[in-house]
């Protein structure tokens, strides 16, 4: 079975770097997050699942620093379909060369001070990529 995925190129813009030259530890995320919302509309969903979806676990692993204008390859795939969770595994290369990996899992929950509600059919089955 293969779940859904996205990937995007983008280079490593000057704004994303630190002080020591290379990548700011959050820029990973904002790649991330980029790919997110490339998948829910790969996949015919609201991006207004953002404010419906809170992270409960995030965990990143940079691998290799990346310069200012290195082209970076992230790859975002769903790795877990829950009742109402939602696992998302993410690779970020360079020059082929794996530079960051990691995963998150998010909730959903779509109505403030509810908790969590499962995730309507459809939804479940475009994550599961049928």
């Amino acid at each position: 079975m293969s779940f859904a995925f996205v990937e995007k190129v983008r280079l490593l813009e000057w704004m994303e770097t630190d002080a020591a030259g290379h990548q700011h530890y959050t820029s990973a995320f904002r790649w991330v997050e980029e790919c997110e919302s490339a998948l829910y509309r790969k996949l015919g969903l609201p991006t207004t699942l953002f404010g419906q979806i809170p992270r409960v676990k995030v965990q990143m692993e940079y691998k290799r620093r990346i310069f200012f204008g290195e082209e970076i390859t992230t790859r975002l795939e769903v790795a877990r379909v829950g009742n109402s969770s939602l696992e998302l595994a993410f690779t970020a290369h360079v020059a082929g060369e794996l530079a960051a990996y990691g995963t998150y899992i998010l909730v959903h929950s779509p109505i403030v001070g509810e908790g969590s509600k499962p995730w309507p059919e459809a939804w479940k089955k475009a994550f599961l990529g049928e």
